[in-house]
């Protein structure tokens, strides 16, 4: 089983920069774009869930380079992690996880058969409403994912127990929680359906979109 002592190192250096009084308006920045993703793209609407997804990766990214490291997006190479960032000399690749009510199950992996043998092995990063940024991996929370025939979760609980057990690996943000926000019901494909036809220069099209 893997050790994962470069990851957690890691972590620790993130979480000691976002702690620092210097970089509290990056963090900042960081919480109020979460914010208004959340209010902008209803994530209950189904296409929206999605789509928001990679965009909070797009943006965690910015506030890793922000605080001074290189990362990268996995997202279109990789099927079991989003982000790589270039730490001690090595590449290593984190999951990004989220869930913006603060309770309730979340996805690790989904499986592709009720048969299929499958294992949480990547190192994961959770944004998580109410807690914030926590790090975990299958060493510390291995035995309490559960198999749900067609996916691999852990309960939101459980992180929660484990980072107030384990400062070191959680970022308190005031991450905000959805229900708490009001939603628009506005869609991400209209806003790129919108941004093509401005970018190929429509005249007419533009006009009937809607």
């Amino acid at each position: 089983m893997r050790e994962f002592e470069l990851e957690r190192n890691f972590f620790k250096d993130f979480r000691s920069k976002c702690m620092k009084i210097q970089n509290r308006e990056i963090v900042n920045e960081f919480v109020k774009a979460i914010e208004h993703l959340l209010k902008e793209y209803d994530t209950s609407i189904y296409e929206n869930r999605f789509i928001a997804g990679g965009v909070i990766e797009y943006i965690f990214i910015a506030l890793l380079k922000a605080l001074g490291f290189n990362a990268s997006h996995l997202g279109e190479k990789d099927k079991r992690t989003d982000i790589a960032v270039e730490y001690g000399g090595n590449e290593l690749k984190f999951s990004i996880k989220t869930n913006f009510t603060g309770k309730g199950d979340i996805r690790l992996i989904n499986k592709l058969g009720k048969g299929s043998k499958i294992f949480w092995d990547e190192p994961t990063i959770f944004l998580i409403s109410g807690l914030g940024i926590v790090y975990a991996d299958s060493r510390f929370l291995g035995d309490r994912t559960i198999d749900k025939g067609d996916a691999i979760v852990i309960n939101v609980n459980s992180i929660k127990i484990f980072s107030d057990e384990n400062s070191d690996y959680k970022v308190n943000l005031e991450i905000p929680v959805k229900s708490e926000i009001s939603p628009s019901f506005h869609t991400a494909s209209f806003d790129i359906a919108k941004s093509v036809l401005e970018r190929s220069n429509s005249k007419i099209l533009i006009k009937y979109l809607s």
